[in-house]
């Protein structure tokens, strides 16, 4: 899926990349997104020194949302772009093994001794963290009536007008004059 042998990018000179288009379906990725549509974007693979692949990569994903005031489901496209450093854990010449802290490398960011980059879980994490927090179906989007739960986008509710505490009856009056 989002997975590259990259055993000869790391035989080839320091500054040798490799650059791929994506188009990949991410459905069942996580539970905590619904993808509409496939991964699309590209990626770079640049060979950074000894052990080190730096991937760069641009994308974008059609989410399936709801709107955070009236509830219905909206379509909204995320983008966002990375960089991230990968480690070998095999020499690629000697063939012995590589230990990288794990202070220093996420366990998401070795390349396994197959020689396997795995964009996978970056990919996953990327998109999460771009999920808006509050999407809107539009941006002028009514809500919903706080007493009956009606959807204001498709007209007025029928819900009479609270009687307002006396208190604040000059701040209502206040406001119907700035109102106009």
């Amino acid at each position: 899926m989002l997975t590259f042998n990259v055993a000869q990018l790391l035989k080839e000179p320091t500054g040798a990349f490799r650059e791929y288009e994506i188009c990949e379906s991410v459905e069942g990725l996580d539970e905590s997104f619904s993808p509409a549509g496939p991964l699309k974007g590209k990626v770079i693979l640049l060979h950074a020194g000894r052990h080190n692949i730096l991937v760069t990569g641009i994308f974008q994903i059609p989410l399936n949302l709801y709107c955070s005031r009236c509830l219905e489901p909206v379509v909204e496209t995320i983008e966002f772009q990375f960089k991230e450093e990968f480690k070998a854990t095999v020499d690629i010449e000697t063939g012995s093994h590589l230990s990288w802290d794990p202070a220093e490398v996420e366990e998401s960011n070795l390349i396994d001794s197959s020689h396997i980059l795995d964009l996978t879980e970056v990919i996953r994490q990327y998109i999460i963290l771009n999920i808006p927090m509050k999407p809107l179906c539009k941006p002028d989007c009514a809500g919903l009536c706080p007493h009956c739960g009606h959807n204001l986008n498709l007209g007025p509710c029928g819900c009479q007008e609270e009687e307002i505490d006396p208190r604040w009856a000059a701040l209502k009056a206040l406001k119907a004059t700035l109102e106009k």
